[in-house]
């Protein structure tokens, strides 16, 4: 039974590296050119277009809340990337028909924003609905180090086919990618269902306002809505900074969407080396409250480096060790903490969480950001902000740590005693091998 169990734990790391490298792949295709396109106008603007994507999630996580109302909720996730994938298509379509350039690359930001976060976000509730929580220490690891691969092969596609499939190719190709992960996503449902602690998955009654209404019920939740806020914070004022500086650096698109595809390259090894060599170990022996400690520290000094010396060569480093820590540890330990929460908790406050919540503190932070520069204040504000906010930062991913350390406990004694409790015919069960 163990060795069988071993096996299932290999196939689901298989299946679910494969299916998430599909998502970053899909995302990662086109995110080069995207940022080097925004980049054409004034940085000023981008907290409008913060703005525009918070509306837009705000628009969409509602929307899924009621669709995941009627139907069964493992089912719903690839129906989830089967409509995005159309959009792509759709979006390749007016590319290659040249339909109102401006506006359709101001449209295409916004979606892309709430794409990644969205389909990154469904994937991963399946699969804490899927793991407990001692499973999931052990395979959020590998299992998010086949992003990074995906964050790898995703603009290498692209700049090797880009010459002959333009744009409009290159979306094509992440819609055939997101394909690509629903048949991931296929095998690794049918994989974990096998397990022996997976309910049987039935829709439960819900509306659009569940996941809201889960969220502020629950100090738990509010604890990581807390600790999203703060990372979207620190993100959003290192990608303004970015803005700026290789605005100011580089003087047309091609230097810059150059500097961005070689940025993310180093991001992506350096990332695949966290997830495989430092993740696992590091949330087996400390936890995930512990590990989510280590990017307020990492962000907390990069802003501060960065707001005294703004140069291209200090943001490569800073954003090369910040997104590093984001992407190969801090994501695994976060997708951890939903693993001892309700099933209604990992798909609709979740989703709340990881779309509004996000987008939100994106567009908070790029208004204050803006503001902060229109007073001639922003370097310094800045550097003084860093400390702050990196001390919260921390007081919560402790609190979650406990949090999720109680709730484990918890979670453990109602398995153990739902096993040996007695049976209709007065005899005990006893537990399941694991």
């Amino acid at each position: 039974m163990t060795q069988r169990y071993r096996g299932q734990e290999l196939a689901i790391v298989l299946w679910g590296a494969i299916t998430f490298a599909a998502l970053l792949a899909s995302y990662t295709a086109f995110r080069p050119v995207r940022d080097a396109l925004v980049l054409d106008g004034n940085p000023d603007d981008i907290p409008w277009l913060f703005t525009a994507t918070f509306i837009a999630a705000m628009i969409a996580s509602p929307l899924w809340s009621r669709l995941l109302a009627n139907r069964p909720k493992r089912r719903v996730v690839p129906l989830a990337f089967h409509v995005f994938a159309a959009c792509a298509v759709g979006f390749a379509g007016l590319v290659a028909a040249e339909v109102a350039p401006v506006w359709v690359g101001r449209v295409f930001y916004v979606w892309g924003s709430v794409f990644n976060i969205f389909v990154v976000s469904v994937f991963w509730s399946l699969l804490n609905d899927l793991l407990g929580p001692r499973t999931a220490k052990k395979l959020y690891g590998p299992i998010a180090a086949g992003g990074t691969i995906g964050t790898i092969v995703g603009p290498a596609l692209t700049k090797l086919l880009v010459g002959y499939i333009g744009v409009a190719g290159v979306l094509v190709m992440s819609a055939l990618l997101l394909e690509v992960a629903v048949l991931g996503v296929w095998r690794v449902k049918k994989i974990g269902e096998s397990l022996d602690h997976v309910p049987v998955d039935e829709p439960a009654h819900a509306s659009a306002l569940t996941g809201a209404r889960q969220v502020v019920r629950s100090p738990y939740l509010l604890a990581i809505v807390g600790y999203v806020l703060c990372t979207a914070t620190a993100a959003t004022f290192l990608y303004l900074e970015q803005a700026h500086i290789v605005k100011d650096a580089f003087a047309n698109r091609l230097e810059r969407t150059e500097f961005f595809a070689t940025l993310d390259l180093a991001i992506a090894i350096a990332t695949l080396v966290v997830q495989t060599v430092v993740a696992a170990p590091l949330l087996a022996l400390l936890g995930p409250g512990l590990v989510l400690c280590v990017l307020p520290l990492a962000q907390g000094v990069g802003i501060s480096v960065l707001a005294i010396a703004p140069s291209v060569s200090v943001l490569a480093v800073i954003m090369v060790l910040s997104r590093a820590a984001t992407h190969g540890l801090t994501r695994p330990a976060r997708e951890l903490l939903f693993t001892v929460v309700d099933r209604e908790d990992k798909y609709h406050a979740k989703n709340m969480i990881d779309i509004v919540g996000y987008r939100f503190g994106d567009l908070a932070s790029s208004w204050l950001h803006k503001g902060l520069l229109a007073l001639g204040a922003g370097t310094t504000a800045l550097a003084i902000a860093a400390a702050p906010l990196a001390a919260l930062w921390i007081g919560l991913a402790l609190v979650l740590g406990a949090g999720f350390r109680r709730r484990g406990g918890d979670a453990s004694r109602a398995s153990h005693e739902a096993a040996v409790a007695p049976t209709s015919d007065g005899d005990q069960r006893e537990p399941r091998a694991r």
